[in-house]
């Protein structure tokens, strides 16, 4: 470690001088910066991502003022180390990959060795949760904490228990037990690390020492969780002479449940696989071509669609061969950058490995484009569309592609492919209850009835009732999903939870920067939630790095408008938006109202007569009671605006349910 930084991110965090001394850092902001960059692929993130999870109370440009003073603290701090491991340029804040390491990556690099001396070191090296002590110092930075902790312990035991599924005694057995005492560490009252500690006890003939490990489990347990060990850990002590677990649980056979951490590696989704091979990137001054990489690979790891792989970085001469590659279901494809140092331009070529084909081979001039983000954004945007649209076909039965499928329906709003899509969504439950965007689909479909068909048949779905259960589900599955954490927001708006919802969204905006899709929900959410500068700012970056406008993104953006009392903007946004919704008519109809336009909204009305009795389908929501329908169709959370949007709602009630004439 003589020529590189370190920082101690478990337990207590510290900066280590190359002679490992501790450097004083002024502020805890400060250090935490560097907590979250080595979480983050790549090591680094936006600005703007760093200032609104430390600083979320102040507005973005205090936030970006205190986050360049942190900067400067860190900067003081390096001097004083002795190196520079923080750099700061095109609008983000990496850590240099070179000169940075952690004793968490030095945890893991001993669990993948994963032998006695390995266990028994790694368990001196643990010394308490990721960033311990850093609980207070946002609202924001401690709800992205309180997952990263559980995404750490869950890769920390996983990478042990990979060593420990089977029980070997050729060493007597201290490396199994060298690493179930590491894993107790980490947590006293984890079943599986006591499972594999009486299983080996067990194996060993020492039956005492099993039931004493038993003992010791029940204590944990009881103690940390106020749970009791299953019975198939207790059943662990029927073992044969042999030690050998027997098959025998009661009325049926079971397997060994320490293979449950197999079974769930077994259960993980195959995704298209892109390898990503990168040609004179690595000089000095190639900064906007390294950017531009590091966008689209960050942008193709935000969508969690794509198995990527990192090639070694090669010079032109060593670049491997182009290979063909046979029988991968979802597609293999290659990623290729390579800069021209004459020009300063960036060549993208995207390969499909199974015929060789070039799907485009696009000249990225840096100079051409406001910013590298949208620039990666497109390219990401051509990579995930080509990749999923091709598993789009129903002859593709996996799983991922069975979910494009169903997100393609989505996207169709109408209650037709809403249905379609949930048969599809009801096979995968059955078939992978395990995926979890199979539960954020369903709740999105039952999300989008209220929202935009509220009138429409409601066969479908469990109902309102369900939505909440649903988002969580789809959350505890998979939190580090966008999509995921983007549609518990939305049921959370529906549950009336503003508070809430606006940690969601932000969650999803943060993990998938590069999706304009996501970034659009994520600010009409935000405008719902009544944070109305954030949810225009966010609008306006997914409109930054679109090559097209779906029509539906204008009614996002008429909603926008509306919670900002630009109803003029509203106006015309509604009127280039997606069709004849309930929700985009009450929009336009609000904002025309509000604008002293009330004419005109009753020949709007008017107009929409020969819609009416389409929109009252055969099992209208609220048709009994008129002002049960008009309180679910307004999803504004401030007071102001959900007055105003009222105002509008009142006609369009009047309108269904008593005809033209009433108006």
């Amino acid at each position: 470690m003589a020529n590189a930084s370190c920082f101690a991110s478990l337990g207590r965090p510290l900066l280590l001088s190359k002679i490992q001394e501790p450097v004083a850092v002024k502020t805890r902001k400060a250090l935490a910066i560097m907590g979250y960059l080595s979480r983050m692929g790549g090591l680094n993130a936006p600005r703007e991502a760093l200032a609104d999870l430390l600083w979320s109370s102040a507005d973005r440009p205090k936030a970006m003022q205190s986050l360049r003073q942190a900067l400067r603290q860190l900067k003081t701090a390096e001097q004083e180390a002795g190196f520079d491991v923080v750099q700061s340029s095109g609008g983000h804040v990496q850590l240099d990959q070179s000169v940075f390491s952690s004793d968490f990556m030095q945890l893991l690099a001993l669990l993948e060795r994963g032998r006695t001396d390995d266990f028994r070191e790694a368990e001196e090296l643990w010394r308490g949760d990721f960033l311990t002590g850093y609980e207070d110092i946002d609202p924001e930075f401690s709800d992205w904490l309180r997952v990263e902790r559980e995404r750490v312990r869950s890769e920390v035991t996983g990478a042990a228990l990979r060593h420990l599924n089977q029980i070997s005694i050729e060493d007597g057995g201290v490396r199994v037990e060298a690493g179930g005492r590491f894993l107790l560490k980490i947590d006293p009252a984890l079943e599986a690390a006591h499972r594999v500690l009486i299983r080996l006890y067990m194996k060993l003939g020492q039956k005492e020492r099993a039931e004493q490990q038993l003992k010791t489990c029940e204590r944990e347990m009881k103690l940390h969780l106020d749970a009791e060990p299953n019975q198939e850990t207790r059943d662990l002590l029927l073992g044969d002479s042999n030690g050998q677990q027997s098959k025998k649980f009661g009325s049926g056979e079971r397997e060994d449940p320490t293979i449950e951490v197999r079974r769930n590696n077994e259960d993980a989704v195959s995704l298209p696989e892109v390898t990503i091979l990168s040609s004179s990137l690595v000089k000095k001054g190639l900064n906007d071509a390294i950017h531009l990489r590091e966008e689209v690979v960050s942008g193709l790891s935000s969508f969690r669609s794509f198995d990527l792989y990192q090639a070694e970085y090669f010079g032109e001469e060593n670049a491997p061969k182009p290979t063909l590659i046979e029988g991968h279901e979802l597609g293999t494809y290659l990623l290729r950058f390579t800069h021209d140092e004459r020009t300063g331009k960036v060549v993208v070529q995207f390969e499909d490995r199974s015929n060789g084909r070039i799907i485009f081979n696009e000249i990225i001039d840096p100079s051409m484009w406001n910013s590298t983000a949208s620039a990666g954004s497109q390219i990401v945007s051509r990579i995930h569309t080509y990749s999923t649209g091709r598993l789009r076909n129903p002859s593709n039965s996996s799983v991922f592609a069975r979910w494009c499928q169903a997100e393609a329906l989505l996207w169709d709003f109408t209650p037709q492919s809403d249905e379609k899509a949930m048969r599809i969504l009801d096979e995968l439950e059955q078939s992978s209850s395990y995926f979890s965007m199979t539960y954020a689909g369903k709740a999105s479909i039952i999300m989008k009835q209220e929202l935009h068909f509220p009138l429409s048949d409601k066969t479908i779905s469990n109902g309102m009732s369900s939505l909440l259960d649903l988002a969580e589900k789809a959350i505890v599955l998979d939190p580090w999903q966008a999509t995921n954490q983007r549609v518990y927001g939305w049921a959370l708006i529906l549950s009336n939870m503003p508070e809430d919802a606006k940690r969601a969204f932000r969650n999803a905006s943060r993990l998938s920067t590069a999706d304009p899709s996501n970034l659009m929900s994520v600010a009409e959410g935000l405008a719902f939630s009544g944070n109305v500068d954030e949810a225009r700012a966010t609008a306006e970056k997914a409109f930054s790095l679109l090559s097209f406008v779906p029509r539906v993104f204008y009614e996002y953006l008429a909603n926008i408008f509306f919670a900002a009392e630009d109803y003029e903007s509203a106006i015309s946004q509604i009127e280039r938006g997606a069709g004849v919704g309930v929700s985009g008519l009450t929009t336009r109809v609000a904002a025309l109202i509000c604008s002293g336009r009330e004419e005109e909204a009753e020949q709007i009305l008017q107009r929409y007569s020969e819609h009416r009795m389409s929109l009252l389908s055969s099992s209208p929501l609220g048709a009994d009671d008129p002002e049960i329908w008009r309180e679910k169709i307004n999803f504004f959370q401030d007071k102001n605006a959900r007055e105003k949007f009222d105002r509008g709602a009142a006609y369009v009630q009047r309108f269904l349910f008593n005809g033209p004439r009433s108006i």
